[in-house]
């Protein structure tokens, strides 16, 4: 099954906008004929979520012959017995800043369950499943994990006797105390420096605004170091290169940076410190930057006291990072009287994060288990999107609902974003990360050719491209503030 060729996606509509719990270890309520663990294994509560994934592979066409059977192995092109499989959900936050819960925030283990299922039928007792990400900075994974069921999903894997690991990418974590970021380190992380050199979607930019690149909350100085004229460095974990096949779980919805994050945006958290990745250019378009359009002195003083107090906290002098912070919040009030309604590169002008995106991208399908970049994919990449509860607006950390009732599954990544983008309401061309890949012309990641076509339980949807749909059956998200009235397809 060639990737970059293959524009299928499956779209699974349910009439449930709701998770099981996790009591319920998120077993199915029938014992499907190919089902793992059997008979004795199923929930006495419906559970529409697992059905709808299962009915996802199946619209993909995976293993069709064996459809309805015991021998059904969905998975067979993308895992062998012995694998190393890496799950990769998106675990952005542990709580959502807007206040409605977690639904529309991550991608929810619920559906993470059945593919594991479906893993262990393809390795057939030989291998490793290992599920993992790198959240934000201050994200509480113990909490996280907790809280969702991940946690109690995984123990009753390893009851089952099953050989599954859940995993923190991150080395550099934080708390938040009054105001400023107090890091601490995880000894236990594991990952390798990849240098793409002139292979980066960063080569061609000037060595003055590479030297402008920031990621809020973080020193500076240290993005720096990664990325020069002759360095572009990413540092990513070792789990994600000695891994076999990824399964790329994201959980679509809205974001300030990047318009939206999908399954590209969602290879972010394939990195151990965020440091490595730049966000956004500081500045106005009109100085070079993309963080803002219009040159406004306050928000250059923002700016810089964000630097200072972000370069002062990583030298542990928190009473001098905590005096910028005040007056940067100052800063924050003058822009918002004056109508300002977006900060840190949070708008459709952004164009530094659509190149991260890229770059990590072509590490994920190119790079070997020893960091070396390759002129063919190193492994194979299925991609399953929660979209039971999406989250629009202020996402990713601000999210509000948005019930969609859907489980989508494809192959191709550029494919897939682009049909989601569609379905959600906006257009991919006013998408930077859409056209920044799309243009990458060593590591591609799709062919030029290669166009969605879904196939879907539902008759509206089934056997169209995405522009052939009717907008009365798209999804209508709304943007963020940054983005609103831009990125919507008319």
């Amino acid at each position: 099954m060639d990737f970059l060729t293959n524009g299928n996606i499956a779209l699974t509509v349910t009439s449930c906008c709701c998770y099981p719990q996790k009591e319920t270890l998120f077993r199915p309520d029938t014992a499907y004929p190919e089902y793992y663990f059997g008979i004795d294994h199923v929930s006495a509560k419906k559970n529409e979520v697992y059905a709808a994934v299962r009915e996802s592979l199946h619209l993909l066409g995976l293993d069709e012959e064996h459809y309805g059977t015991r021998g059904w192995n969905p998975l067979v092109d993308f895992v062998k017995p012995g694998d190393a499989v890496l799950i990769k959900p998106n675990l952005v936050m542990d709580v959502n800043r807007s206040g409605d819960g977690t639904d529309c925030l991550y991608t929810q283990p619920s559906v993470v369950a059945p593919i594991v299922d479906y893993v262990l039928i393809a390795l057939r007792g030989k291998g490793k499943i290992v599920i993992g990400d790198a959240p934000m900075q201050e994200c509480k994974f113990e909490k996280l994990i907790d809280e969702s069921g991940y946690k109690t999903l995984v123990e009753w894997y390893r009851v089952m006797g099953v050989n599954i690991e859940l995993v923190d990418f991150r080395e550099l974590k934080s708390d938040v105390v009054n105001g400023i970021r107090v890091q601490k380190f995880n000894d236990n992380a594991k990952g390798t420096v990849i240098d793409l050199g002139t292979d980066s979607e960063f080569s061609s930019v000037s060595g003055e605004t590479l030297g402008k690149m920031r990621i809020t909350n973080y020193d500076p100085d240290i993005l720096k170091k990664h990325h020069t004229v002759d360095r572009n460095e990413y540092y990513i974990s070792d789990y994600v290169l000695n891994a076999d096949c990824i399964i790329n779980m994201p959980k679509p919805k809205t974001h300030r940076k990047a318009g939206v994050t999908i399954s590209l945006k969602n290879m972010v958290g394939i990195n151990v410190r965020k440091e490595y990745l730049p966000h956004h250019t500081m500045g106005s378009t009109a100085e070079g930057g993309d963080e803002y359009a219009k040159k406004n002195a306050v928000h250059q003083l923002r700016s810089s006291l964000w630097d200072k107090r972000n370069k002062l906290s990583s030298q542990n002098q928190f009473v001098e990072a905590r005096i910028c912070n005040f007056i940067s919040k100052i800063c924050s009030a003058i822009l918002k009287a004056e109508g300002v309604k977006y900060s840190e590169g949070s708008w459709w002008g952004n164009h530094t994060i659509s190149r991260t995106i890229s770059d990590l991208n072509k590490i994920l399908y190119y790079a070997d288990k020893n960091g070396k970049m390759q002129i063919t994919p190193q492994r194979k990449v299925l991609i399953v999107a929660d979209m039971i509860v999406s989250g629009e607006k202020e996402g990713p950390v601000m999210p509000s609902p948005k019930n969609v009732g859907v489980i989508a599954a494809g192959v191709n990544p550029v494919c897939f974003d682009e049909a989601i983008t569609i379905l959600m309401g906006f257009d991919p061309d006013k998408i930077p990360t859409l056209q920044t890949i799309r243009k990458v012309k060593r590591c591609t990641i799709v062919d030029a050719e290669a166009q969605a076509n879904i196939y879907s339980n539902k008759m509206e949807y089934n056997n169209h491209t995405p522009l052939e749909l009717s907008a009365d059956i798209r999804w209508e998200f709304v943007p963020t503030e940054g983005w609103r009235g831009y990125i919507e397809r008319h």
